[in-house]
């Protein structure tokens, strides 16, 4: 964003001004939902505006106040209307990867599952919320460590590539990692496959 006169938000500070300004000089404030001067701001302001020599400066004042009230309140309303917008984002985005007909994990870079979704509850045969916690190799056949061992240690190297991996009921999965982007944990889809590749 451009720095004006060394304000980085000039631009949009001015904008905030001007609709607060149209918002007082048309009598259609938003709801007044800051706090209120106190008695000692108001009493100052009644001496103010009773003397003639600082009546003039009392009623900019007093203006002065009002547009930084209702700068705040639109403020307000903005900040409510970004927090109801990231809301209704994450619902979606929760939604789509607990309901996905994929059966995705979210993994610590030691196999442990942090969290999965329906699809891979369903795969493992008890309710995704009783995932987290156990390792990805408990549910898989054994002899498959080497596989899942190679895909922890180097995650980067192996994406997109899909790799086979046993289960013990003798089903076949296609196993897609990837690190996550904070490089904290893994991200892997799961696929049942219809025969060992």
């Amino acid at each position: 964003m451009k720095h004006t006169d060394g304000y980085p938000n000039a631009h949009s500070h001015e904008r905030l001004r001007a609709s607060a300004r149209d918002l007082i000089d048309h009598g259609v404030p938003p709801p007044h939902r800051g706090g209120n001067l106190s008695v000692d701001a108001l009493q100052l302001l009644y001496e103010r505006a009773s003397s003639p020599a600082s009546a003039a400066d009392a009623v900019k004042l007093l203006h002065e106040l009002q547009t930084y009230q209702v700068e705040l309140d639109l403020l307000y309303e903005q900040l409510q209307a970004n927090e109801h917008e990231l809301s209704e984002e994450l619902l979606h985005y929760k939604s789509l990867y607990e309901q996905a007909p994929a059966a995705y994990l979210t993994m610590a870079n030691d196999g442990e599952i942090i969290e999965g979704n329906q699809a891979a509850g369903e795969l493992f045969g008890q309710p995704a919320a009783e995932l987290a916690g156990k390792a990805l190799s408990g549910f898989l056949a054994p002899g498959q460590d080497k596989t899942l061992n190679t895909l922890l240690r180097h995650p980067e190297a192996h994406s997109p590539a899909m790799h086979p991996v046993a289960l013990p009921d003798h089903r076949y999965l296609m196993l897609n990692a990837r690190p996550a982007e904070s490089g904290d944990s893994i991200l892997v889809i799961l696929t049942e496959a219809a025969a060992p590749p």
